[in-house]
């Protein structure tokens, strides 16, 4: 695709900067949200919990992970596959430290059936657990030499039928299958980021991705995307916010956010898109050099969200333990958030320089050992909470916090 803005050859490789910022902003933003929604007594102000995060929420990891896809060196299906299935598995790591065993020795010690219900939220569709399933999707694609369009245009239509099956099926009367279902479509259960339902923006990311690396002239480009994309959703959230769309759940309601439906699922790209394209606009204005600091939280996205959440869920469990409530005011959290942040960031450079624990460092039985170790213990903790769980925390119910 050759023309004005796009080359037939790769011109643009590398870091891209715009995209570095990026999720640099998303990813302190994402901090600073769990930290309140999860240790603060009071809410987020709406305008940032209900409205700031349809715009800069986890659809736009999704979309830039979509992009990282057609930046990595091995393009198999079979590295897909492996990629796919070591983000599950870190996912299930992740959610045995933070919610499994923080809240199965707060059990042990209470009594109260606010922790055994949280240390079910082992079996979550979590961000790490869709982005492992999309992986594994994006392999099948691959393994079927589908195009970049037409994987875009299958994950259209996996976001109308998630829309449609919201409105035409209930979700299962059985908890654990109500859970199963529910890492695919929204379902009563934890079924934060369902596969159907958030796939558009990596598939998304990834028709980008394949353009990315040939455009020729940026600012043109950038303000051609502008020109185009913000009208079309500034006239699309007025409509939105004004007319009644009683197909489409509640704009600012934790369905409308785990669902992200279609149309907002495409206001939501063309949105981010036009932001990349500011972004773009602004590092070329001051320079076009991140600061290191924003570069750390690019290059280390993984990190920073697994880290941060071990600073915040078994905190949680403590404050409530201990305390009975969790932290009043909006000051503490907001100090708290930069604390969280200050620390992934040492924890994370600590890493680099001495440790050198790494997923992908692991060989041969070290590798096997952990991966049996973490699918093992997913099960143990399920068939022993269970049974004894009288209400399932999960986000429809505010995971029963008090």
């Amino acid at each position: 695709m050759s023309g004005r803005y796009f080359s037939d050859e790769k011109v643009n490789a590398g870091r891209q900067v715009e995209l570095d910022l990026l999720k640099a902003l998303c990813i302190i933003g994402m901090i600073f949200c769990h930290v309140f929604l999860d240790l603060g007594e009071d809410v987020m102000p709406s305008v940032v919990d209900d409205y700031l995060t349809e715009f800069f929420g986890a659809a736009t990891f999704m979309i830039c992970m979509g992009i990282g896809m057609c930046y990595m060196h091995r393009q198999s299906p079979a590295s897909y596959l492996v990629r796919g299935f070591g983000l599950l598995t870190i996912g299930q790591f992740l959610n045995l430290l933070r919610n499994a065993i923080p809240n199965l020795i707060a059990w042990w010690i209470t009594g109260k059936q606010f922790f055994i219900a949280n240390s079910l939220l082992i079996l979550q569709a979590d961000i790490l657990t869709f982005a492992g399933l999309a992986f594994l999707l994006m392999a099948l694609f691959k393994k079927c030499r589908l195009s970049h369009t037409m994987i875009l245009a299958i994950s259209l239509l996996m976001s109308v039928a998630a829309l449609v099956l919201w409105h035409a099926v209930p979700s299962p009367e059985n908890y654990l299958v109500s859970q199963m279902v529910g890492f695919f479509v929204i379902t009563t259960a934890e079924s934060y980021f369902p596969l159907l339902c958030y796939f558009i923006f990596v598939a998304f990311g990834y028709f980008l991705g394949t353009y990315y690396p040939r455009i020729r002239d940026k600012n043109a480009l950038a303000n051609r995307v502008m020109l185009i994309c913000f009208p079309i959703c500034a006239v699309y959230y007025i409509a939105r916010f004004t007319l009644p769309m009683s197909y489409l759940p509640v704009l600012g309601s934790d369905t409308q956010y785990n669902m992200k439906p279609t149309p907002d699922a495409i206001a939501t790209c063309l949105f981010t898109l036009g932001f990349i394209a500011v972004l773009y606009k602004f590092m070329s204005a001051v320079g076009g050099k991140l600061p290191k600091f924003m570069e750390h939280f690019s290059k280390y996205i993984n990190n920073y969200y697994c880290i941060s959440y071990m600073f915040i869920l078994p905190v949680q469990t403590i404050l409530i333990a201990t305390t009975g409530h969790l932290m009043p005011g909006k000051v503490l959290p907001v100090l708290y958030a930069f604390f969280v942040t200050i620390a992934c960031y040492v924890l994370i450079e600590m890493n680099e320089r001495h440790w050198h624990i790494h997923f992908a460092s692991l060989k041969g039985t070290r590798m096997v050992l952990f991966i049996a170790f973490v699918w093992i213990a997913t099960v143990a903790v399920t068939v022993y909470a269970y049974p004894r769980i009288e209400v399932y925390a999960n986000i429809w119910n505010d995971y029963l916090l008090p």
